[in-house]
């Protein structure tokens, strides 16, 4: 028996390793299945047995692994040396087809589809069928005549955009710079030689990367590694798209604005610079087209901005104005508003243009962000409309999540630490008020893990799991994802037990371990033998690991739990909104949460800066930072039957915010943002504490 290619790729990692290798990265890395991986280990298990070489030995929680004599065996037979194989998922085979379907310039039939996507006859019609309804998105047909072959028909700037869109689904092993810049290594030149990335010239892609690099020069910026390379891929594609005398047309209305820009300048002089060599006349309209692209390119720095056209004086403006927003419904204030200011510029002006004229960069969607830094992500959406107003179109979740990511650096850079959270999923078979009271358990056991869901059995068994963990009520059937079982209602006990499972299983980066389990494991080794290491492990992780259950520094507070009865003032008016400031702050000096200082710091940058802590009529929020005078986390609140002026605006309650240097505040901070977009009128109608206590309470549970 002989291996086939993808067994003797795999039998070479393991060999080549180690370390044990866990089956789920044999499968990601070769982008097959589980099942898959396990059918080849016994075809490689087979033809070891047929050399009377040790079979490949898994060991549960560590992974699969070859003994050191059984490799030497197999050196000496196979010569084994590094093998490349990968396997095309369905949506790279629909890339790569709609990329030899737009840049060949020789007719593609069946036959030459079957040999570009290395799959079957049966399994290439079912990509062309799934393919033409892809292509209808963007407008266009494709179409299959004998002796043109298959075709895309449509609009030149619909081929184009969908092109930039398949690119992005095209994942390198080595990424496209190796292939950009003819690395000599031995992996990239396998996979020149045995894929279809033999549409690429390495010669000419390596002239387009020489100017685009000159381009960076002339420009004062640096484009990000990863938009370099595909700006290379994508611009070669086009001139592709040129060369067989497919054109784009521009807007004559784009094409005044794009024109006053360094980049249309820039794009003109890479075009100059390539048609001699391509050997092609390049139309202007093309000029303006790439010119759009580096528009819309992300760059790390940007030396001048010397392009003070109308619509970078107007986006700076609006940057002003998304940094004022954060800052009000965020309540930090930035001590660096100048390089804030730059580096957002810096951001949005590319992204300015990616929307202006429908670019598509191509990145993979940011779910992420939403997921791990909820509070950040939605904050962010607050402060997103001025920016839509200046483009005048909606801006999509993606262009968000990179916004947040933008001002959750600036926020840890204030003294912010953004953690990578965890995800739960709750299985519970009690009914929905058993399942609300666990999930608030569960809310303040794990502050830094969020939970995706409430599940019951039956939506366990049909829902795709994408969670770290399960805390289920109930026993489940293994689906791959560790479990943790619990009673409906935890005592302290549960949760500590809880708490040691949860440990276990992510014992990476808590800061609870205090003795290291290698150190230990290698002291059992040198005395004893170990048969399932794994399991010895997390034992060790449970004994060692001592949980506090109630750990205050790890809580986000709710609304209600900092803006209690005790914490509200009732008044009917107040001489000056000076004095508004100080009576809203008396509940927290007289806790000892902030100090005079601080009520001072608040009425001082009111005076110096304005009535910019107004957020709507009638409702101030007065606040400094931590540094200003608090030491601890606090907020009061007054409420006055008549207004008070705060120069030229009039205001009813005065809220006042002590924030500590930690992101604690955000949660409350959401809810109270919640409450005033939704029952402002009921909290200015209240004429006792006890009917806004009621009001409080209902938006700290969302």
């Amino acid at each position: 028996m002989n291996l086939d290619k993808r067994s003797t790729a795999i039998l070479t990692q393991i060999v080549h390793s180690d370390l044990y290798i866990p089956v789920e990265k044999l499968a990601e890395q070769f982008n097959i299945s589980r099942r898959t991986v396990y059918n080849d280990l016994d075809k490689i298990n087979f033809w070891l047995n047929e050399n009377k070489i040790s079979e490949i030995q898994q060991i549960r929680a560590a992974g699969l692994y070859l003994e050191k004599q059984a490799k030497q065996e197999i050196m000496s037979k196979l010569l084994v040396f590094p093998v490349y194989y990968y396997e095309l998922s369905p949506e790279e085979r629909k890339a790569w087809l709609v990329i030899y379907f737009l840049a060949s310039e020789t007719p593609l039939f069946l036959k030459d589809l079957i040999t570009i996507t290395r799959v079957s006859r049966n399994t290439v019609l079912e990509d062309l069928k799934g393919l033409r309804e892809e292509l209808e998105r963007y407008h266009l047909e494709l179409t299959s005549r004998r002796k043109l072959g298959y075709q895309v028909v449509g609009m030149e700037a619909d081929k184009r955009g969908a092109l930039v869109n398949y690119i992005a689904m095209i994942k390198p092993q080595h990424g496209w710079y190796p292939l950009i810049n003819g690395s000599t290594s031995e992996a990239v030149k396998q996979i020149e030689k045995d894929s279809n990335y033999a549409i690429f010239n390495q010669s000419e892609l390596s002239r387009i990367y020489r100017a685009l690099s000159r381009c960076e020069q002339r420009l004062g910026i640096q484009f990000t590694d990863e938009v370099l390379n595909t700006l290379v891929i994508r611009f070669y594609l086009f001139l592709q798209r040129i060369k067989q005398q497919q054109y784009v047309e521009i807007d004559p209305v784009e094409q005044t604005v794009i024109e006053q820009t360094q980049e249309f300048e820039a794009a003109n002089d890479i075009i100059r610079g390539l048609e001699s060599v391509w050997h092609i006349n390049v139309p202007e309209a093309e000029g303006f087209y790439f010119a759009k692209h580096l528009l819309g390119s992300k760059v790390n720095y940007n030396l001048s901005f010397q392009d003070e056209a109308e619509e970078i004086t107007g986006l700076r403006e609006v940057v002003r104005k998304m940094i004022e927003d954060f800052q009000l419904v965020a309540v930090v204030s930035f001590s660096d508003i100048p390089g804030m200011e730059t580096n957002l510029l810096l951001h949005l002006k590319p992204a300015y243009y990616r929307i202006k004229y429908g670019i598509d960069m191509g990145e993979q969607p940011y779910e992420s962000v939403e997921d791990n830094f909820p509070e950040i992500y939605q904050l962010t959406k607050r402060v997103i409309p001025s920016f839509e107003r200046f483009v005048g179109k909606e801006i999509d979740q993606r262009e968000i999540a990179y916004i947040a990511i933008h001002f959750s650096g600036w926020l840890h850079k204030e003294g912010l630490s953004i953690q990578h959270r965890k995800k739960m999923l709750i299985v519970c078979t009690n009914g929905l008020g058993t399942s609300r009271l666990l999930q608030s358990q569960l809310e303040g056991l794990f502050s830094e893990v969020d939970i995706t869901g409430i599940a019951s059995l039956r939506e366990y068994q049909q829902t795709e799991l994408a969670v770290d963990f399960i805390v289920s009520t109930v026993p489940l059937q293994d689906r791959g994802v560790p479990v943790c079982l619990v009673n409906p209602l935890l005592d302290n006990h549960d949760k500590e037990k809880l708490l040691k499972q949860v440990n276990a299983l992510f014992a990476d980066g808590n800061g609870y371990h205090h003795y290291s389990v290698d150190t230990l494991v290698d002291i059992v080794k040198r005395y004893a033998p170990i048969d399932e290491e794994g399991q010895l492990r997390q034992e060790l992780r449970k004994y060692l690991y001592q949980p506090t259950v109630a750990s205050e520094a790890r809580w986000k507070p709710s609304l209600k739990e900092l803006l209690n009865e005790d914490n509200i003032v009732m008044k009917n008016s107040c001489p000056s909104w000076q004095q508004a400031v100080k009576k809203a702050a008396n509940p927290l000096l007289e806790k000892d949460l902030i100090t005079d200082g601080y009520v001072d710091v608040l009425i001082d940058n009111i005076e110096k800066h304005g009535p910019y802590v107004v957020l709507s009529p009638f409702i101030a929020m007065p606040h400094g930072r931590a540094e200003d005078g608090v030491k601890q986390l606090g907020i009061s609140l007054l409420h006055l039957q008549e207004p008070v002026e705060m120069m030229g605006k009039k205001v009813r309650i005065f809220i006042v915010l002590a924030p500590e240097h930690n992101e604690k505040h955000l949660k409350a901070l959401a809810q109270l943002t919640s409450m005033f977009n939704h029952d402002k009128r009921a909290l200015l109608d209240a004429t006792n504490i006890e009917q806004i206590c009621k009001i409080i309470t209902t938006y700290s549970s969302r």
